[in-house]
């Protein structure tokens, strides 16, 4: 059965088919009623259409509701336009975003307030304007300047995407908990520091986000499973982006590499060897192991390493904790994810890279 996932892992040809999207776990769904939802609009402080007029020539991106556009003369602020008159996702996003940025100032922006067009009344918000590249775009294999160049930036973006996680974990002051259910590449922001290879990460585009009770068991169940599945996406992305195909506009998990995507899949839409109930972390772990490491890692990253059989061995059992853990929150099954006890193996491989 090792040797059924092996043979597929380094395959990174088009699927035979494509999956359709009604396959796949319902997860993402629009956001529960919380908190967010409840606050009264006059608690976000108005702002005046003429103060922040968008530049519409340079379009930055298209969020889950609206259109994104840098503010004409501001290079540090951002307007979102809401496609719709629907002020619970105007409230939503922008709660969202003074919430976590109250608590988690270094990994999001703020909202500096809302208001309307003052030609036909659309709604629009405006944002903080994140430093730095896309995680899309920072992928090495793209080879930008300001993007991922050592292995060590790669596996420091994603111990600050599970410091963030386990963040979202822990309730606010009110006892609610805040979840960012939508971390693909494209809402990954990632700031290096020239000379060095330090790096910041912020997240941005809060379309899809859940608000819940701390009591509130299954939402944040679901939320945390979700949470799970990003980081597995983005760890490949991170240490394999060259194994992936890309196009922003589609689903991001139709993308994966082929080898890895029937993990986030339902079991019963997977390949036999890919059933839930045919896998152990133990069996993961050696299948995964040799093959990532050898064939699926970024080239260069497979040079950077101090101690290469270590780090092997360190990211082979990743891999099978992880993959394994993913499988069943893609069953919506399983144990809590332990978002710690990651982060502190990814710590621990990191050690292993070369200076």
């Amino acid at each position: 059965m090792s040797a059924s996932i092996l043979g597929v892992i380094g395959a990174v040809k088009e699927m035979p088919r494509q999956v359709d999207q009604d396959e796949l776990p319902r997860l993402l769904g629009r956001a529960r009623e919380g908190a967010a939802r409840a606050r009264k609009f006059d608690e976000l402080q108005r702002v005046a259409w003429e103060k922040f007029m968008p530049d519409f020539n340079l379009k930055l991106g298209t969020g889950a509701y609206g259109g994104v556009y840098p503010v004409q003369g501001s290079p540090h602020q951002v307007v979102k336009m809401f496609s719709h008159s629907d002020w619970d996702d105007v409230m939503r996003e922008s709660r969202f975003a003074q919430t976590m940025k109250a608590r988690y100032p270094q990994h999001f922006v703020d909202c500096l307030g809302v208001g309307t067009d003052a030609k036909d009344g659309q709604p629009f918000a405006v944002f903080e304007r994140a430093e730095g590249i896309t995680l899309n775009s920072a992928a090495h294999r793209f080879h930008a300047p300001d993007g991922i160049t050592h292995v060590t930036q790669a596996l420091e973006v994603l111990d600050q995407l599970l410091t963030v996680m386990i963040g979202m974990t822990k309730p606010d002051g009110e006892g609610q908990l805040h979840f960012h259910l939508d971390l693909k590449p494209d809402n990954i922001m990632v700031r290096t520091d020239g000379g060095s290879r330090d790096v910041e990460v912020k997240l941005i585009d809060y379309g899809i986000v859940r608000t819940c009770g701390a009591d509130d068991k299954q939402g944040q169940e679901d939320s945390e499973q979700q949470l799970f599945r990003w980081f597995g996406w983005e760890l490949l992305w991170a240490l394999s982006s060259e194994a992936f195909r890309v196009d922003s506009e589609q689903n991001p998990w139709e993308q994966l590499p082929e080898g890895f995507r029937p993990f986030f899949q339902r079991s019963d839409f997977r390949p036999a060897a890919y059933r839930s109930e045919q896998l152990t972390p133990a069996l993961l772990k050696d299948a995964l192991q040799d093959g990532f490491f050898d064939q699926v890692m970024s080239p260069a990253f497979r040079q950077q390493w101090q101690a290469p059989a270590q780090a092997k061995k360190c990211l082979g059992k990743i891999l099978g904790d992880l993959f394994h853990g993913v499988a069943l929150a893609s069953d919506r099954a399983g144990p809590a994810p332990n978002f710690d006890k990651l982060r502190s193996e990814i710590r621990e491989l990191r050690v292993l890279a070369s200076e």
